[in-house]
């Protein structure tokens, strides 16, 4: 999944060379996030974690694109400059966009 993830973000995002260094770093910290958020039962295999990863990658491809284009930016709320405003979503709810919820134990 790293190596389609990283093709996918270079090619979706502009040819820039400070943003495609920053690509596999964000495409890592995507995927991380996405298992710790889905909280995968002990009992799944790496195939059945990978099998709902690749169900999911809409929702991992956002994730690395919200890190993307953060950058500089990481814990700000919102940004006005030269009359430019921006407001980024929380990544809460890109899961929730994409009905991605942790996987419950007992």
């Amino acid at each position: 999944m790293d190596e389609q993830l990283i093709e996918d973000l270079t090619n979706y995002l502009e040819d820039d060379a400070e943003t495609a260094r920053m690509i596999p770093l964000s495409a890592k910290r995507a995927i991380r996030s996405f298992k710790k958020k889905r909280n995968y039962p002990s009992s799944y295999s790496d195939e059945k974690i990978n099998s709902d990863m690749e169900n999911c990658y809409d929702c991992i491809f956002d994730l690395a694109l919200f890190f993307l284009v953060k950058q500089g930016a990481e814990f700000q709320g919102s940004h006005s400059e030269s009359s430019v405003n921006r407001n980024w979503t929380s990544e809460t709810e890109i899961y929730v966009n994409h009905g991605v919820f942790p996987f419950i134990g007992f």
